[in-house]
């Protein structure tokens, strides 16, 4: 399972790499906590010996946004549509561009950046969600949203704001939004089923 509270690995299998850029679909707009439980009760749902998440996603015989919903996936036909499109996508999960996976339904900036930001050592991105941009107004920054900014002229604006930062920190962009992430995510309560 994912754990967003230490969720950086420039070492990820293939399997593990499907899994990451899965849960940052389910993480947009949902707490990452929460996120990663749903994902994992989905995967748990359709996981099938010697099959990637990929792999289990395409041999679904049931309707995913059916069990998306039943998993606690908000937003699940439209994140049903980014899973299918992602898995049968020949985007190389390595080397493909936040341009690249935008070109999927539902990824956005945030959830491309966030995904190569968190799976490759060198990438220079940052990940504009709610602590983020509460972080930069603390720090001054100026015309800072409360949301991601849709418009991919402000994103960068603010996305080269949150690398200043990360530089004069002394940190990657990764470790300064898993540290920023950690300060000011909300531990959420499991739910008992």
């Amino acid at each position: 399972m994912i754990d967003p509270s230490n969720i950086t690995t420039n070492t990820a299998t293939l399997d593990e790499l499907e899994e990451l850029i899965l849960f940052w679909v389910c993480a947009a707009g949902k707490n990452g906590r929460t996120a990663a439980r749903c994902l994992d009760t989905l995967l748990d749902s359709i996981h099938k010996e010697g099959c990637s998440p990929f792999d289990c996603i395409r041999a679904c015989n049931k309707p995913l946004p059916q069990l998306l919903k039943m998993c606690g996936i908000g937003c699940y036909n439209s994140k049903a549509k980014s899973f299918i499109q992602l898995s049968e996508s020949s985007l190389n999960l390595r080397t493909c561009t936040a341009d690249d996976l935008e070109s999927i339904h539902g990824i956005g900036m945030k959830t491309a950046r966030c995904f190569i930001m968190h799976s490759r050592s060198t990438a220079r991105y940052a990940g504009l969600d709610t602590h983020i941009l509460k972080h930069l107004r603390t720090k001054g920054v100026e015309n800072v949203p409360k949301s991601t900014p849709s418009s991919k002229r402000e994103y960068k604006r603010l996305e080269k704001e949150v690398l200043k930062l990360a530089d004069k920190a002394g940190m990657s962009p990764s470790q300064y939004d898993l540290m920023i992430w950690n300060k000011y995510s909300v531990k959420s309560t499991p739910r008992v089923r």
